[in-house]
């Protein structure tokens, strides 16, 4: 073997082996349902939202108990510069004389302070009530995400099985064209066909090589995102079922669907921020109102040198009346108000962008729906007008033109069916999505 054919040995040698890793590599099988089943169940994603849910929901719990006070253990210890009484006079230590007090110069004073909020102007009750809204919110946006989770899903999925749809019909493209190619050297090497005709043909196969190369690169990326999304090794081979005929929606007159998209999470959540800015336009307007207070304490009071202890317990109420602050709070009462406009303004907002989006993905489903027949029309067409093409010109009444410009348009046609199929999919998955219900099957 001479050197170059080594040379050449080695290369196929090494292209055969970079060919097979892809082959070797883990390949999974998942169909649409359980894809949709294991990106709800599995994805990262989710199970942040459910974290913070949890968070908020703990968040809500931990403001609802301050309701209840707070019991503190206090202990202090001074050294002092001269002899100084251990407690506040009484009439008890009074009536014993002045030897009686106790002084000492080392003392400890340790013992249990509980302080209650009476009435603090509303203030408390708001924050608890904006605390349980946060928890709703990020309740509703679990649920949303998990509606986004599944969408993401589907559309992955759809794409993945439009672009094998997409490979499927290049290979059948390239399939032909080698026939094609086969004999054509077989007419050239006759002279009975132009050496151009070969030319033109190996321009339109290696063309169609490249496209099938990008359509695998897609599909690879897509196939890396579906994993991802899945919480799975994106490296790994996803295979996935071939398109299928196109999905049912079930026959729901429009005005029940508008009533669907009313408890949309986007809604919901601008609802739920809109009682919030109400509920902290109450928390401003506390800061006009009095507070009070009930605190209850008891201490122990120990001299080290005199060796003696004393305890000492106390209740109290307490009462703060605001009288100036400024003009802080009244712009801070201001500028909730302002705030809860505008969250009254964004239901209304989310509420039209929710009905928008529904009258478009209806009118998409629709045009989709035209779509397909259109696409298995021109599938059948071209199909027909690639074989009148092939038979025409080998029997030479037609030219390489012709014929390829019939090829073009049957891999056109079939990419076109498989595109349309995959995007009627994923419209109809965001039906399910705008609505939050599987009202499309």
């Amino acid at each position: 073997m001479n050197r170059q054919a080594l040379i050449v040995f080695s290369l196929a040698a090494g292209l055969g082996q970079a060919n097979a890793r892809p082959v070797e590599a883990e390949s999974t099988h998942l169909t649409m349902a359980q894809t949709v089943v294991e990106a709800v169940e599995s994805s990262p994603r989710i199970h942040a939202q459910a974290h913070r849910a949890s968070a908020a929901s703990r968040e809500a719990k931990a403001v609802s108990g301050s309701r209840y006070g707070e019991l503190n253990a206090t202990a202090s210890y001074s050294y002092l510069n001269d002899d100084q009484i251990m407690r506040p006079m009484s009439r008890e230590l009074v009536s014993g004389g002045l030897s009686s007090l106790p002084f000492d110069r080392s003392q400890a004073h340790y013992g249990l302070v509980y302080e209650v909020p009476l009435f603090l102007g509303g203030r408390l009750v708001n924050q608890i009530q904006i605390a349980g809204l946060e928890a709703r919110k990020a309740e509703a946006l679990q649920d949303g995400t998990r509606w986004q989770i599944r969408f993401n899903a589907v559309s992955l999925y759809s794409a993945a099985q439009a672009l094998d749809g997409v490979a499927v019909a290049l290979g059948g493209q390239m399939a032909a064209l080698e026939q094609t190619k086969a004999r054509l050297e077989v007419a050239v090497a006759a002279g009975k066909r132009p050496e151009l005709d070969r030319l033109k043909l190996l321009d339109e196969l290696e063309s169609t090589r490249a496209q099938l190369a990008n359509v695998e690169a897609d599909r690879t990326r897509v196939g890396a995102l579906l994993l991802a999304l899945l919480g799975r090794d994106p490296a790994g081979v996803i295979t996935v079922d071939p398109l299928s005929e196109t999905s049912s929606v079930l026959d729901l007159p429009s005005d029940e669907l508008r009533a669907m998209v009313s408890g949309n999470t986007a809604v919901h959540v601008a609802q739920l921020e809109k009682e919030q800015a109400e509920s902290a336009s109450k928390v401003a307007r506390s800061a006009f109102l009095p507070r009070v207070v009930g605190s209850a304490n008891y201490l122990e009071h120990t001299g080290f040198n005199i060796d003696r202890s004393m305890e000492t317990w106390g209740v109290s109420v307490g009462l703060v009346l605001p009288l100036f602050s400024g003009t802080s709070d009244l712009q801070r009462m201001r500028a909730t108000r302002e705030r809860s406009a505008a969250a009254k303004l964004a239901v209304v907002q989310a509420q039209l962008n929710i009905a928008a989006e529904l009258q478009e993905t209806l009118a998409r489903l629709r045009a989709n729906q035209t779509g397909i027949t259109a696409a298995e029309a021109r599938v059948a067409a071209a199909a027909e007008a690639a074989h009148i093409e092939q038979v025409r010109y080998d029997t030479g009444a037609g030219t390489m033109e012709d014929l390829l410009r019939a090829r073009a348009r049957e891999e056109g046609a079939q990419a076109a069916l498989a595109s349309a199929k995959a995007e009627r999919r994923t419209t109809a998955e965001r039906l399910n999505t705008i609505v939050e219900k599987e009202i499309v099957k």
